[in-house]
């Protein structure tokens, strides 16, 4: 028998003990009818009587209540069934725990499970704000869907699970306009014939009429496909602009006409090369005409022969397999000269800064500018925080200089020297990020950039003087090129020069790679300086531990393509970045080796040498990795990657380079 609680006994049965009291309570007035019996049974009864009534009331409402949420939770299940968007409920895991027909409808014909699994994967890419809301878009089949949603937190048990409801909103019609919005929006470039004067020397002015109007021809056959205008700004410089619909197609056939128009030659037998530049972000007409021509310096900076799409958020280059055609005219060196003496003279002090673990070249051309400063009259001052790849020969052979005790300082000594009206000369890099302390390139009001790498997107802006020349072999020859045309009025020391020599010597390879006659031109010049070449060379010479080091890198070398080699640099001491950059040299003379990559871990970084005899292009393939450099001598440094992470990320971009080289 069901045992009866208290409040049932008060409130079912209510009737029937009010009764029962109020005679009780009767009888007691009528056996003692005093003033306070009758005034304590009334108040009593009437007390009674409000708590009955409440406690009814309450439960009354609760049933009515219980009976509304009933109902709204049927009316909400049939709202579900028959909701006319697919939709989905399911747990934090994947698991499926209710969905409408009209999402097995639009699932049909895929594989369920496998589509929920990455659905799972985009939530937890995709962040979710902090009102659980969820908001993601998905192609399926030939539509394209917002999936917006909630995380619900359910309780069950005591235990609180999550839950996540997702709706399948079908915007197939609004992403076909916003496309062909954007299809419509123009794209604006320019084509330059780089190499437009060394190709049209030597041909006779018949051939000269036909060699421009078969390379406008190949040009117009590429273009126009497009409908967009293309009209001639110059002799070798043309404008474009089309619908961005076409760059898709471009960039696919990877700007197929730089090899159309190559394959163009005369009787000087120099094939044609273009560099093109396309911009397709969102800024203005004329913001984009601007933007073109800044691209198109980078592309002549990285010795041309290719095309490159500026976007809003970064750069795409194609092409760019062309040796860079030195230039036989040294106009630019003497201007250059001239403008970096009068900055200099106007200039309170100058502050030389080269790259991040300077090498010989980035020594040699930082000595060359400080005696040019100092042969003006000026101060100078070259940054130099004690770690240098191969540089301890000529460091010692400085120290023993007392005219060399103030001339090299740390970051904090540096700080000290550099004011509004300091003169800032970066050499040997044109990189923000491998500049040796970046923050003082907005200290000075004046910057001037030396430099003979290819060019990158992350160029030092707005320097005041450029002289960045990709065919030069180092930074030191074309220091020693400023020199020669400051002659006069600069007299070298010994160990200078021969600080210059070894710069060129070093990023030559002892005169084996990108070597051409300016080359041997400024050597000769430093030659007559008094460079003793013997003791240059003995400054380079490798004791048995290095030797002994480099053998054993070369010894870990396996090959990843029929001719490209990849070996690993163990050493931990502070050389072990030499010791790698020789090692990738010794492997490239190996038969059968045309192109090496040597890994060494410095700690901070996973540092990549790469060395190549031109069948690979080591600058392309590091550029993947954030490096950059020549097509024959390039470097890398990986950042949060251990050696073997580092490895594959330099096998995928080697991979990458050779399929779009096939």
């Amino acid at each position: 028998m069901r045992k009866i609680k208290a409040n049932e006994i008060f409130v079912k049965n209510y009737r029937i003990y009010l009764l029962v009291i109020l005679l009780l309570l009767i009888t007691i007035c009528v056996i003692k009818p005093t003033f306070l019996t009758i005034i304590g049974s009334i108040i009593i009864f009437a007390s009674i009587l409000f708590f009955t009534f409440k406690r009814r009331k309450n439960q009354i409402d609760k049933i009515v209540k219980n009976l509304d949420s009933f109902m709204l939770r049927l009316s909400a299940d049939d709202s579900l069934l028959d909701f006319p968007i697919p939709s989905l409920i399911m747990n934090n895991q994947g698991e499926i725990l209710w969905n409408n027909s009209h999402l097995d409808e639009l699932l049909k014909g895929l594989n369920k499970e496998k589509f929920i699994e990455n659905l799972v994967k985009d939530l937890n890419e995709k962040s979710i704000d902090s009102s659980n809301e969820i908001s993601i878009e998905k192609s399926i089949h030939d539509k394209h869907f917002a999936i917006l949603g909630n995380m619900v937190n359910i309780r069950k048990r005591g235990n609180v699970s999550k839950n996540i409801m997702l709706y399948f909103i079908d915007k197939t019609d609004y992403y076909r306009l916003y496309k062909a919005y954007e299809d419509q929006k123009d794209c604006i470039g320019i084509i330059l014939v780089d190499n437009y004067d060394e190709v049209i020397q030597g041909v006779n002015d018949n051939e000269r009429t036909q060699l421009i109007a078969l390379i406008e021809k190949e040009l117009r056959n590429w273009y126009e496909p497009t409908g967009g205008i293309f009209t001639r700004l110059d002799r070798n410089k043309f404008l474009i602009s089309f619908e961005r619909k076409y760059l898709k197609q471009f960039a696919e056939n990877k700007f197929e006409v730089l090899d159309a128009v190559k394959n163009i030659a005369f009787s000087n037998k120099i094939p044609v090369t273009l560099s093109i530049a396309v911009v397709n972000d969102n800024a203005s007409k004329a913001e984009k005409f601007r933007n073109a021509f800044s691209t198109i310096d980078i592309a002549l900076g990285r010795g041309g022969d290719q095309a490159i799409i500026k976007t809003d958020t970064k750069y795409e280059f194609f092409g760019g397999k062309s040796k860079e055609l030195e230039k036989h005219t040294k106009v630019k060196s003497r201007v250059v000269a001239q403008a970096l003496e009068e900055l200099i003279i106007e200039s309170k002090n100058v502050c030389i800064i080269g790259h991040k673990n300077p090498d010989a070249d980035c020594l040699g051309s930082a000595l060359g500018i400080y005696r040019i400063a100092k042969s003006l009259g000026k101060e100078a001052y070259i940054l130099f925080n004690g770690k240098g790849i191969g540089l301890d020969g000529f460091l010692k052979r400085l120290n023993k200089e007392k005219a060399y005790d103030n001339v090299f300082l740390t970051t904090d000594e540096m700080l000290s020297k550099i004011s509004q009206d300091t003169l800032v000369v970066v050499t040997d890099t044109h990189k923000t990020d491998y500049v040796e302390e970046p923050s003082f390139l907005e200290k000075g009001t004046k910057i001037v950039l030396i430099d003979h790498h290819r060019r990158s997107a992350e160029f030092i802006s707005d320097p005041t003087l450029t002289f960045h020349e990709v065919y030069a072999s180092s930074a030191s020859e074309l220091v020693t090129e400023v020199i020669q045309y400051l002659s006069d009025k600069v007299e070298v020391p010994q160990v200078e020069a021969e600080a210059l020599y070894a710069g060129i010597l070093t990023d030559t390879k002892n005169f084996t790679f990108k070597t051409g006659v300016r080359t041997f031109e400024a050597a000769a010049y430093l030659k007559k300086l008094g460079v003793d070449v013997s003791t240059v060379k003995k400054l380079f010479d490798n004791d048995i531990d290095t030797y002994v080091a480099v053998a054993d890198v070369i010894k870990t070398a396996e090959k990843v393509h029929q001719d490209v080699a990849i070996a690993i640099c163990n050493d931990k001491s502070s050389n072990a970045m030499q010791i790698a950059a020789q090692a990738a040299d010794e492997l490239i003379s190996l038969n059968g080796i045309e192109t090496s990559f040597v890994l060494a871990d410095m700690g901070d970084f996973i540092n990549i040498s790469g060395r190549s005899n031109g069948g690979v292009n080591v600058q392309l393939v590091l550029e993947k990795l954030g490096g950059g450099g020549h097509q024959t001598v390039a470097g890398a440094q990986v950042h949060d990657a251990t050696l073997d992470e580092a490895k594959e990320q330099l096998i995928e971009a080697i991979n990458e380079s050779i399929d779009t080289k096939d």
